[in-house]
C-alpha cells in the first residue's frame, strides 16, 4: 500500500515537471513551413489565411496564421484530424494531415536549452 502511494506520487510529480518544462520552454512562433510529401512547398511568416495546393494545383486545405499561433481549416481529408488539432502555439508541435501528406511545421525563435521536452 505504501509503495503504491509512493509510485503514484512519483508519476504525478513527473507529470507536473513535464507540463512545467513544456510551458516554460515554449518557443514563440515566427511562422511555419508547409511540406507536402516531404517537399517544402510554402513558408508562412506573415499573419493571414493561406491556401495549400499540391504541385498539380489541387486544393488541399487552408491555414490561418495570426502571428503567434497557427491552425489548419477547411481540409479536403475525410476525418479532418488536422483541423481538430486546433491552434498550435508551440514550435515543438506539428499539424499533420496523413491523407493529404501535409505537415505544417511551426518555426520558433531558437532557444539553446539543450533539452527536448517531448522526447526527454
Amino acid at each position: 500500500m505504501k509503495k503504491d502511494i509512493i509510485f503514484v506520487g512519483i508519476i504525478i510529480l513527473i507529470s507536473i515537471i513535464t507540463i512545467f518544462l513544456q510551458n516554460t520552454l515554449k518557443n514563440t512562433l515566427k511562422g511555419a513551413k508547409v511540406y507536402i510529401s516531404g517537399k517544402e512547398v510554402m513558408e508562412i511568416t506573415r499573419p493571414g489565411t493561406y491556401t495549400i495546393k499540391d504541385d498539380k494545383g489541387v486544393y488541399k486545405m487552408k491555414v490561418i496564421f495570426d502571428g503567434s499561433k497557427i491552425k489548419a481549416i477547411d481540409s479536403t481529408c475525410a476525418l479532418k484530424i488536422c483541423e481538430h488539432t486546433g491552434w498550435v502555439d508551440n514550435a515543438s508541435q506539428e499539424i499533420i494531415c496523413i491523407p493529404n501528406k501535409i505537415v505544417i511545421k511551426p518555426i520558433g525563435k531558437e532557444k539553446n536549452t539543450g533539452v527536448d521536452v517531448i522526447s526527454w
